[in-house]
């Protein structure tokens, strides 16, 4: 019995000490694992409860400046209203004026903000080139060139030209604009130039030809808006026409010179529309005993060889869209080192479809290009109906 009773004692505590085995052991240290996902999330609850802290700080902060500045007013109203031997009327013609002077000092720090990025945004986005901007270098003298106005418009009362832009709805903007001259004849155009404008039926010029061309002429820098078929084409081409003429006669161009004018516009159709009207006045002066005008057009879905047979040869007027113009640049195998005339016609469409970058990279390649390069822009101008 007695051995009985003992394995089944053993028997038990072998049981107990198995049952213990089998039971996981307590420990207090013990962290659960947590998944990436879930921990990822916890950190972004903690950064967003941060972040929302500090918005809190300083709406805070905001509040009370703003409190600061309703403290003050109300201080100022207060010691309008404790003078009790002023009658209401004056009262209230004071506060009128405190109430105005307060908007007034807010309107100006307003306008001064506004100038201030103003300032910013024109330092950023001048269009001139990299070295230039990098000096801060600024030119106020035009280049010089040997046209002059008429005596029969230098001659003209003083209101004469304020008259005449009256009548034809033309606004300058400007120092020492100079005088519109309303006929062909007083812009002393060579004979050529006068008879392709007689076969292309023009007979009068525009408002925008009768202030832009003088402009142009005198050699001076200017941003031209013209709605469609105004005439503003002639503005730049007639006169890059005229001085790369009397470069010519001066001395003419040798192989691989030039060129002396560029226009760059948007589109390829634009480009090859604009070349035209440069050939056609060309023609009209080779055919009057004067030396030929040579021209190039550089755009894309042309052979660059057909281009480099031209400037190989010397050419005075190259037309041209951005991205040919570029790639050839990088790749000299054009040079801007004698170019004085630049025009960029459409040239807000150019920097709405991207271009700016591109146009900077195009002035880069100029030397000192704001003393010697007079600028020609050309912007749309559309009329909208309501």
């Amino acid at each position: 019995m007695e051995s009985e009773s003992s394995k089944r004692s053993l028997k038990r505590y072998k049981g107990g000490e198995e049952t213990k085995e089998e039971s996981p052991p307590e420990d207090d240290d013990y962290v659960p694992y947590v998944p990436v996902k879930e921990r990822k999330k916890q950190k972004l609850t903690k950064l967003g409860r941060i972040s929302q802290v500090k918005a809190d700080a300083d709406l805070k902060a905001k509040s009370s400046s703003e409190n600061e500045c309703n403290d003050e007013e109300e201080e100022d109203l207060q010691s309008v209203a404790r003078k009790s031997n002023i009658s209401l009327l004056s009262q209230h013609t004071e506060l009128k004026k405190v109430a105005q002077a307060k908007k007034e000092s807010a309107f100006e720090k307003q306008l001064k903000e506004e100038e201030k990025i103003l300032e910013s945004i024109a330092e950023k986005t001048a269009l001139m080139g990299v070295a230039e901007l990098a000096r801060g270098i600024q030119y106020e003298d035009p280049i010089k060139t040997s046209w002059t106005p008429p005596r029969c418009i230098l001659n003209m009362p003083r209101d004469y030209p304020d008259i005449l832009r009256g009548k034809l709805s033309i606004t300058v903007e400007g120092e020492d604009v100079p005088l519109p001259i309303p006929s062909f004849n007083a812009m002393k155009f060579p004979k050529g130039i006068l008879v392709g404008l007689q076969k292309k039926g023009i007979k009068q010029p525009s408002p925008i030809q009768i202030q832009g061309l003088p402009t142009v002429l005198s050699g001076r820098d200017m941003i031209g808006i013209a709605f469609t078929g105004s005439g503003k084409t002639l503005v730049f081409v007639l006169p890059i026409v005229v001085f790369s003429l009397e470069q010519e006669l001066k001395m003419p161009f040798l192989p691989n010179e030039g060129p002396f004018g560029l226009i760059v516009c948007p589109s390829r159709e634009l480009a090859k529309q604009i070349l035209e009207t440069v050939e056609h006045f060309s023609d009209c002066l080779a055919q009057h005993g004067m030396p030929r005008i040579k021209s190039c057009l550089i755009i894309g879905g042309t052979p660059v060889n057909q281009s480099l047979e031209s400037i190989n040869r010397g050419v005075h007027i190259i037309v041209a869209t951005p991205g040919r113009l570029m790639d050839m640049l990088d790749k000299k195998m054009i040079k801007l080192d004698v170019c004085r005339y630049l025009c960029m016609d459409e040239a807000d469409r150019m920097i709405d479809m991207g271009f700016e970058e591109d146009i900077r990279t195009i002035f880069s390649y100029f030397k000192v290009i704001s003393i010697y390069t007079t600028f020609i822009y050309f912007i749309y101008f559309f009329y909208v109906n309501y």
